[in-house]
């Protein structure tokens, strides 16, 4: 490591735990000093996609990929995944729509927020793999979520044989679907109709846990969304931050799920945590979020076969290319 400190910006989303002791400041980075700022998701993403604000970022997964793919190589990613999150109980669909199972989704208006984002690539990837259900054979409309308008991250050409469309400006996905202009949503939130005792509104997978518990027991697979990505100039000219950066992030993770873990005065506000802490033991083993390359290669080697056969990433990735080589070993 260079005998110097570096003044670093690093732009994330507001964790409760994994990330909060890098914001306040109680784990630092060996070498760096870091300003951290929070966005959401939506306006985070396009603007790391657009420009190169921010040093060290938060970036969906997907669109990081994209970018590489497209000869795009701003970024540098490190193994943090800051946010994973099965998704088959975000398959929304109206309530009318006569749609029991996936199979029934084949020639209904599907919407999404954007068609590249890593939770519809995941959905469209268990669709196809698990239920034979193809991109093709649905038809996308991408859309506002809560608020109307569209925040398109990059330009992507519409993907061979699929057909993609906007939802009407002043419209959102959320109202859309509960009033049956779109006949199921994927997408990150719930819709408001579904918990307003409507039944406007239901899930494709109504058990959805066992579900999931299922997929993970067959896959070994908890889905990654988000990455950690550097300013390749940056790497470049300080090859030694991806380890700091790695280990900073580590112990950041780590004293969050040990605060989480003690239960004499619950961290957040779940009444029923300690039962959720042994079920996820039980399920998913001691290390059920493992950053990292190498417990995670065979996860990001799926990813980049999904994103390619969906005709999100231009060319099929390794995900060797796609971090610093001095991560590899991690």
């Amino acid at each position: 490591m260079a005998d110097l400190e570096l003044n670093l910006t690093f732009a994330g989303l507001d964790y409760l735990d994994r990330t909060r002791a890098l914001v306040d400041g109680s784990v630092k980075p060996e070498g760096i000093t870091l300003t951290c700022s929070q966005f959401s998701p939506y306006e985070l993403f396009a603007r790391v996609a657009k420009s190169v604000e921010f040093d060290i970022a938060e970036m969906s997964f997907s669109t990081y990929a994209s970018l590489f793919s497209q000869g795009d190589s701003r970024y540098i990613a490190i193994p943090v995944f800051l946010s994973r999150h099965f998704r088959h109980g975000f398959i929304f669909v109206h309530g009318q729509s006569g749609i029991e199972a996936p199979i029934d989704l084949v020639g209904k208006r599907v919407g999404v927020p954007e068609y590249e984002m890593t939770a519809a690539v995941w959905q469209r990837a268990i669709l196809l793999h698990d239920y034979g259900v193809r991109p093709e054979q649905l038809r996308w409309f991408q859309g506002g979520e809560f608020n109307p308008g569209f925040i398109e991250r990059q330009q992507l050409p519409t993907p061979p044989g699929v057909s993609l469309d906007f939802i009407p400006e002043h419209q959102t996905l959320h109202e859309m679907v509960a009033s049956g202009d779109l006949d199921a949503l994927l997408c990150p939130h719930q819709p408001p109709a579904l918990l307003d005792g409507s039944g406007r509104v239901r899930r494709l997978f109504p058990n959805y846990v066992d579900v999931e518990q299922q997929y993970y027991a067959r896959t070994g697979f908890f889905p990654i969304m988000h990455l950690t990505v550097l300013r390749r100039d940056l790497y470049e000219q300080h090859r030694w931050i991806p380890l700091s950066l790695f280990r900073a992030f580590v112990e950041a993770q780590t004293r969050g799920w040990l605060r989480l873990n003690e239960l004499g005065a619950l961290a957040v506000m779940l009444p029923w945590l300690p039962h959720e802490l042994e079920e996820v033991a039980r399920i998913m083993g001691p290390n059920h979020w493992p950053y990292g390359f190498r417990d995670n290669y065979r996860i990001l080697d799926a990813m980049c076969q999904y994103g390619y056969e969906q005709a999100v990433f231009q060319r099929r990735l390794h995900p060797e290319e796609l971090f610093a080589p001095e991560t590899h070993s991690l």
